[in-house]
């Protein structure tokens, strides 16, 4: 380590014991380390009052830790931090793939990898995978793993906030209601915080803080891929629910009499829009016709893209089915702006008309109509929100240095 260099684990993992000054230290650097940002945003972000920031911050410059963007008297200036040594990290294990994400605390520049082989693999699988994609995206970034600072995984399961173990999952994963998956990652990263939350959480999460939610009182995400899961972010904080389940609009009932869902029920939206659906629907309009049927949504969207007409109909179809479920979710939570992401939202030039159109016609049009009206967009992170909601999220947690 360059003579230089400070570490971050040292001044952000705590103490039980340390005194409130020392843990609103901590929580003014960690927030640096999510964004640097300036004092009065630092203050929103902490929920600290400005003047206890300010004077925070005057401490870390003369400790050579933090920079401010012109006069230290100007709240208004960037406060960065200089060179310290750590790298955060964000996981997204989706039914069909792993994503990790890795950012250097003291600079802007994010590694990401991504595996084919997600949850459906067996937990076996995704966590070799998960481990040698942290490790490459870590190197990537001139550390190593003693510089890992903490670790945020996204799953597709509802996580209990109390606990931080899964409250609810699909059938067809090898995990159980009360496990914690996440000390699966902590065997190999001894030491290391792990905080483990539903992708869906984390993916509103990054693209309230990083994508185009940024400055929104209210964001509601919706990642739809394999399965179909929201997360919503108010003044920014992710709200959960009592038991984690919060915003599973994949399993708003749209149609009682309809197909089975895996979570028991029939007809949610998620057996309307759910990627093995729209699969299935175009491979049983092309039988006898084509040969080359898709055998994933990412095919199917890849040819909506190219122009393919069947493909193109199945997924503005789909706009439609979110805009409805969409409309009925609105009515209740009335957030300031909806993003759709996942595999569908690399098709959202497709999605997000006809789905705007539902909502217009079945949500309360003040909403649409007023001042600021809401908006109804393409996630601007794409398939990596949930990655770096997740580093943002797990790096933004008070840890208490291990024993």
């Amino acid at each position: 380590m360059p003579s230089g260099d400070k570490h971050a684990r040292g001044l952000i993992w705590g103490k039980p014991s340390d005194a409130q000054r020392g843990n609103n230290r901590r929580r003014v650097l960690r927030a640096i380390m999510v964004a640097p940002n300036t004092q009065v945003r630092l203050a929103r972000f902490t929920h600290l009052s400005q003047a206890t920031v300010s004077g925070i911050v005057q401490d870390l410059q003369r400790e050579g830790v933090v920079v401010v963007d012109g006069n230290d008297s100007e709240r208004g200036k960037k406060v960065s931090l200089t060179s310290v040594r750590g790298v955060a990290i964000g996981v997204e294990v989706s039914y069909d793939s792993v994503i990790v994400a890795a950012r250097r605390v003291d600079g802007p520049r994010v590694e990401v990898d991504r595996s084919s082989r997600g949850a459906e693999h067996g937990s076996q699988v995704w966590i070799r995978e998960c481990v040698s994609l942290i490790k490459d995206v870590v190197r990537r970034t001139g550390l190593d793993d003693t510089d890992i600072v903490s670790i945020g995984l996204g799953i597709p399961a509802a996580v209990e906030p109390r606990t931080g173990t899964i409250s609810q999952v699909a059938w067809a994963l090898d995990w159980e209601r009360g496990m914690d998956v996440g000390a699966r990652l902590r065997e190999h990263f001894p030491g290391v915080p792990v905080i483990m939350d539903n992708e869906a959480n984390f993916a509103a999460y990054g693209e309230f803080l990083y994508g185009g939610g940024r400055g929104a009182e209210t964001v509601l995400f919706v990642k739809s891929s394999t399965s179909v899961s929201a997360g919503l972010v108010i003044n920014g904080l992710i709200y959960r629910g009592r038991h984690g389940l919060a915003s599973e609009i994949g399993h708003l009932v749209m149609d009682p009499q309809g197909v089975v869902c895996q979570c028991g029920n029939r007809g949610c939206l998620e057996t309307v829009v759910g990627g093995a659906r729209l699969v299935e629907q175009v491979r049983r309009a092309y039988i006898g016709y084509r040969v080359d049927l898709p055998t994933s949504l990412a095919n199917v969207v890849e040819r909506a893209k190219s122009g393919d007409l069947l493909c193109r109909r199945v997924l503005q179809d789909a706009g439609r089915g979110i805009g409805m479920a969409l409309a009925r979710t609105c009515n209740l939570l009335n957030p300031e702006k909806v993003f759709i992401g996942g595999e569908l939202g690399r098709a959202a030039d497709l999605l997000i008309e006809p789905a705007a159109e539902m909502m217009r016609q079945h949500a309360l049009g003040g909403m649409f109509n007023y001042v600021a009206p809401m908006t109804v967009e393409a996630s601007e992170l794409g398939l990596q929100a949930g990655a770096q909601g997740a580093l943002a999220f797990a790096l933004n947690v008070d840890h208490v240095q291990p024993a």
